[in-house]
C-alpha cells in the first residue's frame, strides 16, 4: 500500500522545487548572452550529476567518488547510438540512462561488503576504470575523442539554438530535484536516512539493507549517466579527460560546499564550483587551487556548507523573536 502520508511530505517541500524551476527556466527569457548560456549549460549539468551523488552520499551515508564514470556511460552510450546507430536522441538516452543503471546495480552490489574509505577507493576504482577503457583505441576514439556527435532532436526539433539548449539541461535538472525530493520524501528516503544514521539500527527495525543501498547506487548512476547523456550531444564531440578522476573529485567537493544531504544545496556547490573554474584566470591549476583555498574557508565558517547558512537565518531570526517587545532591561519612572 502506498504511504499515506507520502503526498503530503512531498507536496511541504515542493515549494523550493517550483522556486528552482522558475529561476532556471526564468533565465533563459532574460536575454542572456551565447557565454553566459554555455555557463549555464555547465552548471546545470554538473548540478544534474551533483544531486545524484547527493542522494547516495548525504541521502544514505554512502562515500562514493566515481560519478563521473556513470557520466562518462551516459555519455558516450548515448552518442554512440546517435552517431553510430542512428538512433534518435530520446531513445538513445533512455538505454545510456540504462546502461549505467545497470553498473550501479553491480557497485551497489560491491558496496555491500564496504564501509567508509574502503567504499570510497572501491567506487573510484570503478570510475577510474571506466576512464581507462575508454582510452583505449577502438571504436570509440580512445584518447582522441568521439565526434561529431549530431546535436539533439526531439519531436522534430533540432536543438541548434544556445536557448533551446539551456532549456533542454534546466528541464532535466528541474524534473531530476522533482523526483530526488519525492525519492527523499518517500518512505525509501526514511529508509536511507536510517541507514545513513545507523546502519546496525537500520537492520533492527527492519530496513533491507542490501536492497536499499543496491536501489541508491542504481539511482545515482542513472542520474549521473543522464548528465553525461544530455551533455554530449550538445558539446558534438567528448572525450576521455571530461570523465577524469578530477572530475569525479570535483562533484563530490560540490555535494560537500553545497551540504550533505541537501539537493538545492548541491545544486548551489555545482554553481559555485563550475563559475569558480570558469572565471579563475590563467591555468586549470589556478582554479583548483583557488578551489581549495574556498573549501578549507567552508569548512572553517559554514561546516554544514552552503545549505546551513539557512539554518543560521533561522536561528537568528527564532533569538531576534524571542528579544520582542518587553525582553529587554525597561526603565521605570519612580514616583516622587
Amino acid at each position: 500500500m502506498p504511504d499515506r502520508a507520502f503526498a503530503l511530505r512531498a507536496g511541504r517541500h515542493l515549494g523550493p522545487t517550483v522556486v528552482a524551476a522558475v529561476i532556471l527556466l526564468g533565465y533563459a527569457f532574460t536575454n542572456p548572452g551565447t557565454t553566459d548560456l554555455a555557463l549555464g549549460v555547465n552548471i546545470g549539468v554538473a548540478a544534474i550529476a551533483a544531486v545524484g551523488l547527493t542522494l547516495t552520499i548525504g541521502g544514505a551515508g554512502q562515500l562514493a567518488l566515481g560519478q563521473a564514470g556513470f557520466m562518462a556511460i551516459g555519455a558516450y552510450g548515448t552518442s554512440y547510438l546517435m552517431l553510430d546507430r542512428e538512433m534518435a536522441f530520446l531513445p538513445a538516452l533512455f538505454l545510456g540512462v540504462v546502461l549505467a543503471l545497470v553498473v550501479g546495480v553491480l557497485v551497489g552490489y560491491i558496496a555491500l561488503r564496504l564501509h567508509g574509505h574502503y567504499l570510497a577507493m572501491a567506487t573510484l576504482a570503478v570510475g577510474t576504470g571506466i576512464h581507462a577503457f575508454l582510452m583505449l583505441p577502438g571504436p570509440l576514439g580512445g584518447a582522441n575523442g568521439y565526434a561529431p556527435i549530431p546535436f539533439p532532436e526531439i519531436f522534430g526539433y533540432k536543438l541548434l539554438d544556445p536557448r533551446d539548449q539551456y532549456l533542454l539541461v534546466a528541464v532535466t535538472l528541474v524534473l531530476v530535484l522533482l523526483g530526488s525530493r519525492w525519492l527523499l520524501a518517500a518512505r525509501m528516503g526514511r529508509e536511507l536516512a536510517a541507514l545513513r544514521d545507523d546502519e546496525v539500527a537500520a537492520r533492527a527495525v527492519g530496513v533491507n539493507i542490501t536492497a536499499r543501498k543496491v536501489q541508491i547506487f542504481a539511482i545515482s548512476a542513472a542520474i549521473g549517466a543522464l548528465a553525461g547523456g544530455v551533455n554530449a550531444p550538445l558539446q558534438t564531440a567528448i572525450d576521455p579527460s571530461l570523465f577524469s578522476t578530477a572530475i569525479s573529485i570535483q562533484l563530490f567537493v560540490m555535494v560537500i560546499l553545497g551540504g550533505l544531504g541537501n539537493i538545492y544545496g548541491a545544486v548551489f556547490g555545482a554553481a559555485l564550483v563550475t563559475w569558480l573554474i570558469a572565471e579563475v584566470p590563467g591555468s586549470g591549476s589556478w582554479a583548483l587551487t583557488v578551489l581549495g583555498v574556498v573549501v578549507v574557508v567552508f569548512m572553517a565558517v559554514l561546516p554544514d556548507g552552503l545549505s546551513g547558512v539557512a539554518r543560521i537565518g533561522r536561528a537568528l531570526l527564532a533569538r531576534v523573536a524571542r528579544r520582542g517587545p518587553g525582553s529587554g532591561a525597561t526603565i521605570t519612572e519612580v514616583s516622587k
